[in-house]
């Protein structure tokens, strides 16, 4: 195989981007170029005119009405199309939206395989968290899709039993988590940041989009239950934006804790390593959910960095952090959450080792250049 075409129809996803899902497009194109194959991209949202080296080219979308409505922005991604691939590639690699049929259909018209990758089973997630306006639209465009595709990547195996329900079998499907780049992720930072405490003072590393289902309450409870009633030194290093943000840092203020909280906010996902590797511990503090779907990119970059993780016992972060690899904890048992982070922070030694194991299992597992490979193997299978 020598040419790739990605589509990302997605307009919450920007090309390039510092979102875990613009991360997640950038670094598996990029991977791709490193087993040799070359492509382009086409989606919705360019902010530039390459990614990774890879031309960017954008998705028409209809003109939008003059008011605008949510039915409408739907329509339009709806009636969204890839009108022209420059060079006919080896497979069309999607990332699953609600809306966008355009890349099965030019694989079927160009006669190559047509690879799905999904993140979540977005009829139900869009109902959870957000809205939608042609509910049936969006059944009906996911079962097409589901059993189009002639394969689809899973990020988790809770997407992977969402995605054979509609597609009727299991033939074709593969859980393929999220993976790091080792380069930008590395144990020693380059550069520290300046804005952070001197060296020695214990830091605790948190990356994510400020959203109620990443954790980011429970997180600022445990960290008052560390500093309060543990009497740790500890500050916590948030980086991320996203719109509870402010309230957020609000609530650090009204528990008199936001002198102890560095949110430096988006920032280049180049930069995020030498953050990260600045810290002594990590922490993943997702909170109850009904459903996990999620594949969380910032685990797989904390070992990359060699952190100990404290995490939520659930969903893949179960497996992650098995084996020594990190610690868990009850989902929503904050006490324990902040003893734990306690007890990594008063014994570097086994903090050390653990997050060594980390990310010798990360670099033998999960780095996008071997998820870039299980993808291809998994395109080879079905050519």
């Amino acid at each position: 195989m020598k040419r790739f075409c990605y589509i990302c129809a997605d307009k919450g996803v920007p090309l390039p981007g510092t979102k875990g899902a613009s991360v997640h497009v950038a670094s598996l194109c990029e991977a791709f170029n490193s087993h040799g194959l070359v492509g382009e991209i086409h989606t919705v949202r360019g902010e530039s005119d390459a990614l990774c080296g890879n031309p960017l080219k954008p998705i028409d979308l209809p003109p939008r009405r003059k008011h605008k409505s949510l039915e409408d922005r739907e329509n339009r991604l709806f009636l969204a199309r890839v009108d022209q691939i420059s060079v006919v590639p080896d497979f069309i690699y999607e990332r699953y939206s609600l809306w966008h049929s355009g890349g099965v259909y030019q694989a079927r018209k160009l006669g190559i395989p047509f690879i799905l990758e999904v993140n979540s089973p977005l009829p139900l997630e869009t109902r959870k968290f957000r809205k939608l306006a042609n509910e049936s639209l969006a059944d009906g465009m996911a079962r097409l899709l589901m059993r189009e595709a002639d394969g689809i990547v899973c990020v988790s195996d809770e997407v992977a039993e969402w995605v054979i329900s509609e597609r009727l079998h299991s033939r074709g499907v593969k859980v393929i988590p999220n993976g790091v780049d080792e380069q930008k992720f590395q144990p020693d930072a380059k550069i520290r940041p300046p804005t952070l405490p001197p060296q020695g003072t214990p830091l605790i590393g948190f990356t994510s989009t400020f959203r109620p289902w990443h954790g980011i309450e429970d997180l600022l409870e445990a960290f008052r239950i560390l500093v309060e009633d543990l009497n740790s030194p500890a500050h916590l290093v948030c980086i991320g934006d996203g719109p509870a943000r402010g309230d957020f840092l609000k609530h650090a203020e009204q528990l008199e804790i936001a002198d102890r909280i560095h949110a430096p906010g988006k920032l280049n996902h180049e930069d995020v390593g030498d953050w990260l590797a600045s810290c002594d511990v990590a922490v993943a503090p997702y909170p109850e959910m009904s459903e996990f779907w999620f594949s969380p990119l910032k685990i797989f970059e904390y070992f990359g960095c060699g952190l100990p993780v404290v995490g939520s016992d659930v969903g893949q972060i179960s497996d992650l952090l098995a084996s020594g690899r990190g610690h868990l904890v009850a989902v929503g048992d904050l006490q324990a959450m902040s003893s734990r982070i306690h007890s990594l922070l008063s014994d570097p030694e086994d903090a050390r080792k653990t997050g060594d194991r980390a990310r010798r299992w990360v670099l033998k597992n999960a780095t996008w250049k071997i998820r870039a490979k299980e993808i291809l193997d998994l395109v080879e299978g079905v050519r």
